[in-house]
Formats: structure tokens, C-alpha cells, sequence
């Protein structure tokens, strides 16, 4: 579900990773570098699921289960390739 996807991401998400994904404190979610993982949809599931405590990622999957999870990551890998206007510079290693 896109939609409950998009709601959490707003809700939870857009004050490190900006609207539309393009980074803030946390890094830009529209390009093809990762810092965590390959950008790869088991990857990112990871990154949500169980967060990166020393990059200041919070765990999300206790608080919202997996349902709803695989709706946040559904919504954030919409933003692949798009072009936001000042968007973070990519960051981590890039992946194709």
C-alpha cells in the first residue's frame, strides 16, 4: 500500500530524509549510492526493519511490523531516479 507507505514515510521519515527523499540529516534517497547495503529491496527492508543505531537509522520494524514496513519501502523506492531540487550529495558507495 503506497498510500500507508507515503503517510509513515511523511510522518516518520521526511524530517531526516527530506520530501521526496532527497536527504537532510539523513542521506539522499533518489540516487544509486548506499551507505547501508546495495539499494537492493532486501537491503533497504533491512535498513527499515532493523535500522542502523550507529548512523542514527531507528529499527522500525517492532514499532510498525512488517506489513507495514514493506509499505514504507514500497513509497521510498519510488524515489529512484528522481531529481529533487537540492537534493544531498550521493553519499556511500554507488550501486547499479
Amino acid at each position: 500500500n503506497i498510500a500507508e507507505g507515503e503517510q509513515i514515510f511523511k510522518t516518520n521519515c521526511v524530517s531526516c530524509h527530506g520530501e521526496g527523499g532527497k536527504g537532510g540529516i539523513g542521506p539522499n534517497l533518489t540516487d544509486k549510492y548506499w551507505i547501508n547495503g546495495t539499494g537492493s529491496l532486501a537491503d533497504v527492508y533491512k535498513v527499515l526493519d532493523e535500522g542502523v543505531i550507529d548512523k542514527g537509522m531507528a529499527a522500525w520494524g517492532q514499532t510498525l511490523g512488517k506489513e507495514k514496513v514493506l509499505s514504507v519501502l514500497s513509497y521510498v523506492m519510488k524515489f529512484q531516479g528522481t531529481t529533487p531540487e537540492n537534493a544531498k550529495a550521493p553519499q556511500g558507495k554507488e550501486y547499479k
